[in-house]
């Protein structure tokens, strides 16, 4: 007879070994893309947890979420330090700060398993359910932070051909349930592997449906990538070299549609419209050509007037997009009148740009219409949704460079991958110096620029139609399936209570 694995942190502190495990989980996200790592990592995580009060468990949780964050988004603390302008100190504390809450959500998830567990099959179900829960719990609560979701590790194939059926968080529960049935299986209880030989079995021919088709004619475009310091970009006086920068970029490329980075011109739009914007209107004229370039819509002599981080639109057909989800602490400041006189003791800069809380509907753009998003936003599903299904194409600008030579853009491309998987459409990014890319709508990167150089990328994209199922859902069935499975637990819970001895 088969004995039962034993953990190989017997004997080792079980929140250390929390946050190792926590840490070693970022291997499977980008740059590193070791998917394996992701099912493996839960199911050490899911043994720490077997037999334990909530308490040991929020512990052992958040020591696992600390590793997650610590390693995964150090380049917080670079933004803040290097480019923030707050002392070092300063930086720290907050990062540790941002970390810990971040670290928090995944103690809650854990306390709640060890809450509901009962030592049975379901039990590998429950702990996905609520893992995945406090994900997307962690994507939307104040303004969310849905970043390195467990989902984001399978932006490769075959299993992002999950991604236009369940989304993300879909993806997610596929891999911490699988990484929850093997460790069972190590514990003896070998059946509960069946679903996973059967969703492993299924999901090869899921790469075979397609739920969009191609409309229209392939479209040309040109990425142009400018790779301009952060420190040097809103100095004064540096515009015209930033502009003329842009400029010879662009007459290199010969794609219909151009597309610059976000706040590619440091500039207020009112201040652009007697030379550069008649430029650029020029050019679109004599070329047939159309332009989306980055700047600042707003009145700079009007102090109380909103501010949009914006992207103009100049061509045959002009127009704007206004970020609509903010960065906070870095794109405005939350509770100011709490946090203002903080930030005024400390001297610390703070932009303060005005969300868009109106409708963005795609922008027309060479014969396609165009959904944007501006950098963060990629995060958010729902924000790309909102344009589907009039978008044929979707584009996202950026400016990577406010994280130095970090994982951050590749964190973020990963992400952008998902996006266009769940969308089912062509995705054009171009960055300042990032990862200036184009992802098939199947989620594959079909090109892209080496970072940290300018250069221009010129594409061929395919505008699309149609939804997925996510498209039309979003992520309320897997949501309610989630919070099913969380309630059958409760429910057997309670009923084991009432049980006789």
């Amino acid at each position: 007879m088969l004995k039962k694995a034993k953990w190989p942190v017997s004997g080792f502190p079980r929140w250390l070994a929390a946050f190792l495990v926590g840490a070693a989980l970022n291997l499977a996200f980008a740059p590193y893309r070791q998917i394996w790592v992701a099912p493996l990592a839960l199911a050490i995580l899911y043994g720490l947890l077997k037999g334990v009060r909530a308490r040991a468990a929020f512990g052992r949780g958040c020591a696992f979420g600390a590793g997650l964050f610590a390693f995964g988004v150090p380049w917080i603390y670079l933004t803040l330090s290097r480019f923030g302008g707050m002392p070092a100190a300063a930086a720290a504390l907050a990062c540790g700060l941002f970390i810990a809450i971040l670290a928090f959500y995944a103690g809650l998830a854990c306390a709640a398993f060890a809450r509901l567990q009962s030592g049975d099959g379901l039990d590998p179900w429950l702990f996905a359910a609520i893992w995945v829960l406090g994900e997307w719990v962690r994507g939307v609560f104040l303004t969310g932070f849905p970043w390195l979701d467990v989902g984001y590790a399978a932006s490769a194939p075959p299993l992002m051909a999950w991604a236009p059926l369940v989304g993300v968080l879909g993806l997610s529960f596929i891999l911490t349930v699988s990484g929850a049935l093997v460790a069972e299986a190590l514990r003896g209880r070998w059946r509960g592997l069946l679903p996973v030989f059967l969703m492993a079995g299924v999901t090869p021919a899921l790469a075979g449906l397609s739920f969009v088709h191609r409309v229209g004619a392939p479209i040309t475009a040109s990425l142009i990538q400018g790779d301009v310091l952060p420190t040097a970009k809103w100095h004064p006086g540096t515009l015209r070299i930033i502009a003329r920068r842009y400029l010879r970029l662009t007459g290199e490329s010969d794609g219909r549609l151009v597309i610059w980075p976000e706040t590619a011109i440091p500039a207020y739009s009112h201040q652009l419209r007697r030379g550069f914007i008649p430029t650029m209107q020029r050019l679109a004229r004599i070329g047939g050509r159309h332009f989306l370039f980055g700047l600042v819509e707003g009145n700079a002599h009007d102090p109380r007037g909103p501010v949009y981080n914006a992207v103009m639109s100049i061509g045959r057909h002009d127009g704007f997009y206004r970020k609509r989800h903010l960065v906070p602490f870095g794109e405005y400041l939350p509770w100011p009148s709490v946090l203002g006189p903080v930030l005024d003791i400390l001297h610390i800069p703070m932009a303060s740009f005005t969300p868009w809380h109106g409708a963005e509907p795609p922008l027309p753009a060479a014969h396609a219409r165009i959904g944007l998003t501006i950098c963060y936003e990629i995060a958010y599903g729902s924000l790309v949704t909102q344009g589907l299904p009039g978008a044929t194409l979707l584009a996202n600008v950026s400016d990577d460079s406010w994280y130095g030579h970090s994982n951050e853009a590749a964190q973020q491309l990963e992400i952008a991958q998902l996006r266009a998987a769940e969308a089912g459409r062509d995705m054009l990014i171009a960055t300042n110096d990032g990862m200036t890319a184009m992802i098939g709508h199947t989620g594959r990167i079909r090109a892209r620029l080496a970072p940290f150089r300018e250069g221009v990328l010129t594409v061929v994209a395919e505008p699309y139609a149609g939804l997925t199922p996510y498209d039309r859902f979003g992520h309320t069935g897997v949501l309610a399936a989630l919070m099913l499975v969380v309630a059958a637990a409760g429910w057997r819970r309670r009923r084991g209570r009432r049980l006789p001895a």
